[in-house]
């Protein structure tokens, strides 16, 4: 199990549906960046073009996820934490919000960029968990892409 680093930080403000009542009415992604920034400075870590090939249930899912959202793939965004209980409404709909475009929101202690490309390599307990699974995973964890 993937540990949650610190999610008090994240919890619903007292102003939530002001901040949801504005997330409906603001046009473009980039508003919607704005906004998360304004709400919680240090949600967005930093952004990924794809994930490492080694993992390719990643990439599968993500298409399948787009395709059936009707949506083409953006990029893999990388947040300090994500709860999905009651008292975090609010990060629970900027994820959607991101997800229903395209885009993946993973936690900063789930994937790392590789060393070399920088694409998306799952964290050493991630890998543990998907090859626990049975997924298709590299004989060894590293920090990089087994191509790189």
């Amino acid at each position: 199990m993937v540990k949650i680093i610190d999610n008090d930080k994240y919890l619903d403000p007292p102003n939530t549906i002001e901040i949801l009542n504005k997330l409906l009415n603001t046009p473009t992604l980039g508003g919607v960046k704005s906004l998360v920034d304004e709400t919680f400075p240090t949600w967005f870590v930093t952004i990924m073009e794809s994930y490492c090939s080694d993992y390719p249930h990643l990439l599968k899912n993500w298409k399948q996820l787009c395709e059936l959202s009707g949506v083409n793939r953006a990029q893999i965004i990388i947040v300090d934490d994500i709860s999905f209980d009651d008292s975090h409404t609010l990060i629970k709909a900027f994820a959607e919000c991101f997800t229903r475009s395209g885009f993946v929101v993973r936690r900063k202690n789930e994937y790392i960029p590789c060393e070399k490309c920088g694409c998306a390599v799952p964290s050493e307990a991630m890998w543990g968990i998907f090859k626990e699974k049975g997924l298709q995973v590299p004989e060894k964890w590293n920090f990089y892409c087994t191509k790189c």
